[in-house]
């Protein structure tokens, strides 16, 4: 299992990965794929997450927004937003508001400690499909924002048990190395097809490493 003494470091890498310099506490836009609004230092999204829909939801309703309007809101957000946001300035403001305010940051929180824990679920498959080769605390960063992107890690599992996937053989070494995931991660789809993001993760886990409690081992 993950080391508890790695949580810290794996929030921070996350939510410098998602988010940046960004409140969690309102909704965002990715614009790629099947993305919808998301909110959260773990971007919850709406159109794909049925807890971040629920979440949302049960927001705006103990804000005191009328059902009509907490169904046009989730009706709009609760699908693929590839153009940002198809809500009016006004809707905008209500949710924003409802997500920042004292209940809806708790709701928000909650939430996070929800998909925090299914990111370490899938870290600590990682961890068992590696078998007896231990992974470092800098590449488990670099597994739990992937985790956190693209959902169960199935065929990084694969990958850490031996398999060659995308032309990328198993790690070979005594240890997972950073340098073994990045490998993995570029040779991805998302990474073939968005190189330029690659710097982007690589600063984003180094926001994390400071705070592994044995550096990035």
């Amino acid at each position: 299992m993950v080391d508890a003494s790695l949580y810290p470091a794996i929030r921070a890498a996350i939510r410098a990965n998602e988010l940046g310099s960004v409140s969690p506490y309102q909704l965002s836009y990715a614009r790629l794929g099947a993305s919808g609004a998301s909110f959260g230092i773990f971007q919850g999204d709406t159109h794909v997450n049925p807890t971040a829909r629920s979440t949302l939801q049960s927001i705006l309703t103990a804000a005191g927004a009328d059902p009509a309007t907490v169904s046009r809101i989730m009706g709009l957000v609760s699908q693929a937003c590839p153009n940002g946001n198809p809500l009016n300035p006004v809707d905008t403001a209500l949710a924003n508001q409802a997500l920042n305010s004292t209940a809806g940051q708790a709701a928000v929180d909650a939430m996070d400690d929800t998909l925090m824990q299914s990111v370490l679920n899938g870290l600590d498959g990682c961890i068992a499909a590696s078998g007896s080769t231990p992974i470092t605390g800098e590449a488990l960063l670099y597994m739990a924002l992937w985790i956190n992107m693209t959902g169960a890690p199935t065929t990084l599992k694969l990958w850490l048990g031996g398999q060659t996937v995308s032309g990328v053989p198993a790690p070979a070494g005594p240890c997972v190395e950073p340098a073994d995931i990045q490998a993995y991660l570029k040779a991805s789809a998302y990474f073939t097809a968005h190189p330029q993001n690659f710097a982007h993760m690589q600063a984003s886990v180094a926001t994390g490493v400071p705070l592994l409690p044995y550096g990035g081992g």
